[in-house]
């Protein structure tokens, strides 16, 4: 089993460290196997695809990434992780995917909801043994006890954190392009 675990969270974790990487890194300085794009083309399709301000969503969304990559690959914390990735899946689902329908093949969001549903289920099973949060011990990092609320209903809390925070985040977003789009309307007076 905790081998099992260990891919679980190794596969998704280093991926997603690597698409944060791929905002982050500026495409110049890019490895050839990264394909990175770097935070100044991130942003201008972030801004063309009316997430504003660009360059803060990308320092956002590639830090997200990478932060909730390591901790899922890592088994560190793996809830803070869930959190960073469920705000991240769910304003891209919302800014990008949801429009295109289900399937990946069409630009949906099948890919960002199976990311979701693999963060919750490592964060209701544990990390496993071999994990930073084994190796240090962590097993309640929230004091939780475990009669008070099920794994699976930590998992459920720490994934509704981050949905409820990119829901934000896309809200934060419009408005921020609103607020943008009016002070361009030339007042008569």
């Amino acid at each position: 089993m905790n081998t099992a675990l260990l891919v679980l969270r190794l596969v998704p974790g280093i991926l997603l460290i690597g698409h944060g990487l791929q905002k982050l890194v500026p495409a110049k300085h890019s490895p050839p196997l990264l394909h990175a794009g770097g935070p100044k083309a991130t942003a201008n399709g972030f801004d063309q695809l009316g997430i504003r301000p660009g360059l803060a969503a990308t320092l956002l969304s590639g830090t997200a990434e990478m932060l909730g990559g390591f901790s899922l690959a890592a088994g560190l914390l793996t809830p803070v992780g869930t959190i960073l990735i469920g705000a991240d899946m769910t304003t891209a689902i919302l800014t990008v995917h949801a429009r295109h329908g289900i399937w990946n093949a069409e630009g949906g969001f099948e890919f960002p909801l199976v990311l979701m549903v693999v963060v919750f289920v490592i964060t209701a099973l544990g990390a496993g043994s071999y994990s930073i949060n084994a190796w240090a011990h962590v097993n309640n990092w929230a004091g939780i006890h475990n009669s008070e609320v099920s794994d699976a209903a930590r998992a459920g809390i720490s994934l509704a954190v981050g949905v409820v925070g990119g829901f934000l985040t896309v809200i934060a977003s419009r408005l921020a392009g609103s607020t943008r789009a009016n002070a361009s309307i030339p007042t008569t007076g």
